[in-house]
């Protein structure tokens, strides 16, 4: 799928939000847990919950998916253990999330293709089977093979070598299930992971420290579903304000939630933006100037990086790139430490005439005062990179096409209906 962008426009109105679509795909392989009918509320349309559907049904799932109230139900009493092939699998790095919960429920994991997912470079597994065997898990494993076996599993203290969510949510899934105390140390804190962890608790799981590093799971309870929301997404509700303040737009945004978005507004107020809150909803006025403050006198050069939550998310750090690119003077070096590939499709802007050097894999230096023009670009399949070619457009003089841009959906449900709901000109074809 390509987009049409129109050039030169001025988004403002106000929106709600779609559920976490990093919510969604940890807690649609959680049911795997439960016997009984799960519910499942503030459902995203995306082809990620389509994909992960699909592979509930092969295991025997009963769901139903209403998408005008945006509601999940899934029924696993009749699941049964099937070993899941590319077929199933595809190009998504969240179908790892399926181990956690299969070795709950089934004892073992059988897959005969590993996880994809988007083009960020390498982004290693093992820390999901160190994890998994400091818990006693076997793991057998090679480039196009998976296997694991709970049968010597135990609840015990754990060190993850990286504060992933996905491993975090993994290792939770699976200790509900182990008799005795499970400790990770090194967790991830992320509103996904506290999102994961509250809805298990309200099922009668018994997990301490959710939102810290230390989480502590007393397994072996049993679990009785319980209908649930999922939270907004903190990354969609960060590209809509992204994009007004880009565009000199303003934009009201429902069911923000405010406790998400400090170090997140920390960096739009390093690029002059200001975003107030009435209750839960978040506000951005229209006509913000985008100016570009640097952090050292002497350098003269802002710096945003990407850290762990409650950090800035990797993930949207390619939204603030546009905003450099639309100030009239200044410098900012982005950098994203954590993918080596994740920076690779920011040449695609010189085409718009922007100043954009790429220092090495992990780092770009922007220098403001070009004014974008309208070109045809190519997209990578990476979800926000494809929003930031999106924004720049939106800010360019004249119109710009944007090839292959299917990873939007991924993340993003309706993307193209919803911009225009702000007084957008885009088209999908």
């Amino acid at each position: 799928m390509d987009i049409k962008v129109k050039g030169g426009q001025i988004l403002s109105g106000e929106i709600t939000p779609s559920g976490s679509k990093n919510s969604i795909v940890a807690f649609i392989p959680a049911t795997i847990l439960f016997k009984d009918t799960v519910t499942i509320n503030n459902v995203p349309e995306i082809s990620d919950v389509e994909r992960l559907i699909k592979i509930m049904e092969k295991l025997g799932s009963q769901v139903v998916w209403d998408r005008e109230k945006n509601s999940l139900t899934i029924n696993n009493k009749n699941l049964k253990f099937e070993g899941l092939g590319e077929e199933d699998l595809g190009n998504m790095k969240g179908t790892s999330l399926l181990w956690g919960p299969l070795l709950a429920r089934f004892g073992r994991v059988i897959f005969d293709q590993l996880p994809g997912g988007c083009t960020l470079g390498a982004r290693p597994i093992d820390p999901h089977y160190d994890a998994f065997r400091k818990l006693g898990v076997a793991v057998k494993d090679s480039p196009n093979h998976l296997e694991m076996d709970l049968a010597h599993a135990r609840a015990q203290e754990i060190w993850l070598t990286e504060m992933s969510p996905t491993v975090t949510e993994n290792v939770v899934m699976l200790a509900t299930a182990l008799k005795g105390k499970t400790k990770i140390v090194g967790a991830a804190s992320e509103p996904q992971v506290q999102d994961l962890c509250n809805f298990l608790v309200l099922c009668g799981a018994k997990i301490r420290g959710i939102g810290s590093s230390i989480i502590e799971i007393e397994g072996g309870h049993n679990l009785t579903p319980r209908e649930y929301s999922i939270l907004s997404d903190h990354y969609e509700i960060t590209t809509f304000l992204a994009m007004a303040a880009v565009t000199g737009g303003g934009i009201r945004i429902k069911n923000a939630i405010p406790q998400h978005f400090h170090h997140i507004n920390h960096v739009f107020s390093k690029f002059g933006i200001e975003i107030t809150y009435d209750g839960e909803t978040a506000i951005l006025e229209k006509g913000q100037k985008i100016k570009i403050e640097s952090c050292d006198e002497e350098s003269k050069t802002l710096i945003v990086r990407a850290q762990p939550w409650p950090g800035l998310p990797v993930d949207v750090l390619p939204l603030f790139i546009p905003m450099a690119l639309a100030a009239e003077k200044g410098q900012a070096l982005f950098h994203n430490w954590m993918y080596e590939a994740g920076l690779f499709w920011t040449s695609e802007f010189l085409k718009m005439g922007a100043n954009i050097v790429m220092c090495d894999p992990h780092r770009v230096i922007v220098t403001a005062g070009n004014r974008l023009r309208g070109a045809k670009i190519e997209a990578p399949y990476i979800i926000r990179a494809v929003v930031s070619l999106v924004m720049a457009a939106m800010a360019a003089k004249g119109d710009s096409l944007i090839l292959n841009a299917d990873a939007l959906y991924r993340g993003h449900p309706h993307f193209a209906e919803n911009l225009r709901k702000l007084g957008a000109n885009i088209e999908e074809c």
